[in-house]
């Protein structure tokens, strides 16, 4: 039972390993009714998912937001930019540290702890019901 209540905190910890923040500036201009840029990251997200791209910029006017991730091309769209301005953003994004195979099996981790859960379960009614007649 303690597993699965530390089981959240766990997966967060196990993607803290698998990858590391990184973080690069670009300089960006807008220009008419623009308020979107897509950028050409120099590494990989993490799993291409932009969720966990955070964007600030040096123009207090700008809200900007990671709009959208092309795994493909690493082209990641900022949305909620100032109209004809010119702002330096920074990007911040997890990129993998791991190799393939180490990867692989950091990811699988939470299944082999949910198995784990299960078999100890399982294992611990065997035991609690098993006759004597060993």
């Amino acid at each position: 039972m303690l597993i699965l209540m530390m089981f959240g905190g766990m997966l967060a910890a196990i993607h803290a390993f698998r990858g590391q923040d990184f973080t690069e500036p670009h300089i960006v201009a807008t220009t008419g009714a623009q308020t979107s840029s897509t950028i050409t990251l120099a590494s990989d997200v993490l799993d291409g998912d932009n969720t966990n791209v955070i964007v600030t910029s040096s123009n207090q006017s700008d809200a900007p937001v990671p709009f959208a991730y092309d795994a493909a091309n690493r082209q990641l769209t900022v949305d909620g930019l100032n109209p004809s301005d010119t702002r330096t953003l920074t990007i911040t994004y997890p990129v993998a540290q791991l190799d393939g195979f180490t990867d692989t099996a950091a990811r699988l981790m939470p299944a082999y702890i949910v198995l784990a859960a299960i078999c100890a379960v399982g294992g611990s009614i065997y035991l609690a019901f098993k006759r004597g007649d060993d």
